[in-house]
């Protein structure tokens, strides 16, 4: 396997890892996950895809995990829920951040009356994309499509296919893979996650889900520059506290 060939693979590894980490962050809090963020294991997982995904730790980068490593470290799973719940599960549509892309662009746009949260044109295309990659998500009856977790743990799987595709050699499937990748981040997930992202830094009254979104917005730097999209629409989303 060639260095250009064995580069390219660890970097899909760490970017399928990374928003597998994410994928976990935004999904309803449980004791594993407080665990994780307690006794550092996350962050230790984070550190070392970060290395496999762009060669190296920067000097940002361990800034970063300085300060997520200072929110994390006394991490109460019962806070963490009352926090989700607050922030994502809010009953009606006084939901003060929508975790799913199609009522989340809804309220972004100003658009009037109630979102739809299932069978919308965008959760559609989500899943139409999903399954077009072998993907079928088992509880599109309780949950969205097109949720946070849902399209984190989608990317995961479509990084994670370009690194087999490089493994085994295959460069019609890589690039295959590839192009499925650039379809999605920039008709799904570029265009609402750094935005969400921003959402959550400001309103967010814990320092752990203000961790995550800094974490969000570092991946989906990486993930722009994997597919060549315009990196600004991250950069700014500049996440405060």
């Amino acid at each position: 396997m060639g260095e250009g060939i064995e580069w390219k693979l660890h970097r899909a590894v760490g970017l399928s890892d990374l928003a597998s980490l994410l994928a976990t962050g935004f999904s309803f809090p449980d004791g594993k996950l407080a665990q994780a963020l307690s006794d550092g294991t996350f962050l230790d997982d984070w550190r070392a895809s970060i290395v496999d995904a762009c060669g190296r730790e920067s000097a940002g980068d361990a800034r970063l995990s300085s300060r997520c490593a200072a929110a994390f470290a006394e991490t109460d799973e019962g806070l963490l829920r009352r926090e989700y719940s607050r922030l994502f599960l809010a009953p009606g549509v006084d939901v003060p951040i929508w975790p799913y892309e199609s009522p989340f662009l809804h309220r972004m746009v100003g658009a009037e009356g109630a979102p739809s949260l299932f069978r919308t044109r965008i959760s559609m295309d989500v899943e139409r994309c999903m399954a077009a990659a072998g993907v079928v998500t088992v509880d599109l009856c309780r949950e969205p499509v097109d949720s946070v977790f849902h399209e984190f743990e989608f990317l995961a799987h479509l990084h994670a296919c370009i690194g087999e595709a490089l493994r085994v050699g295959d460069g019609d499937a890589e690039r295959e893979w590839r192009d499925r990748l650039c379809l999605f981040a920039n008709n799904h997930a570029l265009k609402w996650l750094p935005a969400f992202m921003q959402k959550v830094a400001d309103f967010s009254r814990l320092g752990e889900y203000r961790a995550f979104a800094r974490l969000g917005v570092r991946y989906l730097g990486e993930l722009a520059t994997e597919t060549g999209a315009d990196i600004g629409i991250v950069s700014s989303a500049l996440c405060k506290g």
